[in-house]
């Protein structure tokens, strides 16, 4: 992810400098402001992806001396601070920036209530009530709100906050649905409550900086919108072992989420089951032929969701055999054998071995019935779909079925349906009653039941056209 960034109605993909910003925000700059602006400015034309250390490095900057710089550059509204961990920023449109004006009066009250808040700062470039004014008029929010929202800001962390950081909680909060007074308190409260869990679980990932406001609100996020308790939260801090801190528990815990692993036990499980479930994607892809340096996305898309159905983990790799053989050398296309499987039902390699061997029954049968209308060929998927209605839709038995073929000795197989569909309108299921029509061939038995290698049961997989339209 890059770092600096241009505003999509800002990207021109050359190095320029605005009018607008020469005469209203050159003369309010400093050297160092115009040096790490000009220098990120340059950092979003280049192709190649950047990063904070190019700027540190250049200026002989410390990482926390460019970061307050460019808080510094959104408080007088250049920049946007999308991101605070990682650090990033996007450069705004400086002509749609300076083009709005606003009436002192309309808000002059918010304007002494905001200077009220940050007595020992000095509020003179019009540009640092600017910003606030702006998103006032974008998100339609209240100043009483906002002003309540800054001065909880404030009281967190301190005078010396940019108001970047301040309006990227107020919208966080705003998605949240929080927009009256009311709303804000019961935020609040949510927030300081939070304050002792959020104490153990500072504790248990080593983190010993003081509680802010993002910690409150990833907090709430993961009791909320995830729904983890505080026990669930503790384990996965304690199973970092003090390492990462509040971003990588954040991670942690959002893999949990995708992989419904809720509770502490859950996780120990998943925990627990995450390598062998690794090994089970590359022993998957390297048997479909495929390659995938990192299989986390794999993992989560297809390993997991199989093993959720029900799936042995002996029954994947049979299906990955089966797909290699048939050709299918993808894991949609591995994806769609499975889950026509589990709409059978079968998640085990007896049940896919049985399902195999049923459907070649099936298929010796329908080609019996073929070979009785005088034909020699092999079984379509159109065969299979009339067969599957003469035996579970019309109720005939293979008896009549192989009758009705030999009736219909030298015609094509949908003469042998429409045949069938007049006895199944006369309500003729008995081989006798048929034969009273007026014909009089007998039939054989069905063939018995057998056993099938491994081997036949593969090369029948292969020889299925209902799948040839799976890669």
């Amino acid at each position: 992810m890059n770092f600096c960034t241009m505003s999509k109605d800002n990207e021109t993909g050359v190095v320029l400098l605005d009018k607008s910003f020469v005469v209203n925000y050159l003369p309010e700059c400093d050297e160092k402001q115009l040096k790490v602006y000009l220098l990120g400015l340059t950092l979003c034309t280049l192709p190649q992806e950047n990063d904070i250390t190019f700027i540190c490095d250049a200026l002989s900057m410390t990482t926390e001396e460019v970061e307050d710089i460019f808080g510094q550059l959104a408080d007088i509204g250049l920049v946007n601070i999308t991101s605070y961990s990682p650090f990033a920023v996007t450069y705004k449109n400086i002509r749609s920036t300076f083009a709005k004006h606003y009436k002192k009066e309309k808000y002059a009250d918010f304007n002494t209530q905001l200077e009220s808040l940050f007595p020992s700062v000095a509020f003179t470039n019009i540009n640092q009530y600017t910003v606030y004014y702006d998103f006032i008029e974008e998100t339609k929010i209240k100043p009483e709100v906002l002003i309540t929202i800054i001065k909880y800001c404030v009281n967190t962390k301190g005078e010396k906050i940019k108001a970047n950081y301040i309006l990227t909680v107020a919208r966080d909060w705003l998605n949240e649905g929080v927009r009256t007074l009311a709303d804000v308190d019961e935020k609040i409260k949510q927030m300081e409550l939070s304050s002792e869990a959020l104490r153990m679980i500072c504790k248990a990932v080593g983190k010993k900086s003081e509680i802010d406001i993002e910690d409150k609100n990833a907090y709430l996020k993961w009791t909320g919108s995830w729904g983890f308790d505080l026990d669930a939260i503790l384990f996965a801090a304690k199973s970092l072992k003090n390492k990462g801190g509040f971003a990588k528990l954040g991670n942690l815990l959002d893999e949990f989420y995708r992989n419904n692993a809720m509770s502490a036990k859950e996780m120990e499980n998943y925990l627990a089951n995450k390598q062998a479930t690794y090994q089970l994607a590359y022993s998957v892809n390297k048997t479909l032929g495929v390659y995938y340096e990192n299989v986390e996305y794999i993992v989560e898309k297809y390993i997991t969701s199989w093993l959720q159905k029900g799936f042995e983990k002996n029954a994947i790799m049979l299906i990955a055999e089966y797909c290699f053989n048939k050709s299918i050398r993808s894991l949609d296309g591995m994806n769609k054998c499975v889950l026509k499987f589990y709409s059978q039902g079968c998640v085990s390699v007896e049940a896919i071995n049985e399902h195999l061997a049923s459907m070649m029954q099936r298929d010796m049968q329908i080609k019996k019935i073929i070979e009785l209308t005088g034909f020699s060929r092999n079984v379509n998927s159109s065969d299979r779909d009339m067969y599957k209605v003469w035996t579970e839709q019309w109720n005939f038995d293979d008896a009549m079925i192989e009758y009705g073929a030999s009736v219909c000795q030298g015609k094509q197989l949908f003469a042998l349906n429409n045949l069938l569909a007049k006895w199944k309108n006369a309500n003729i299921y008995a081989v006798d009653e048929a034969k009273s029509q007026g014909a009089s061939i007998t039939t054989a038995n069905a063939a018995p039941a057998q056993s099938y290698s491994k081997e036949q049961l593969s090369q029948f997989f292969y020889s299925l056209d209902d799948l040839d339209d799976i890669e």
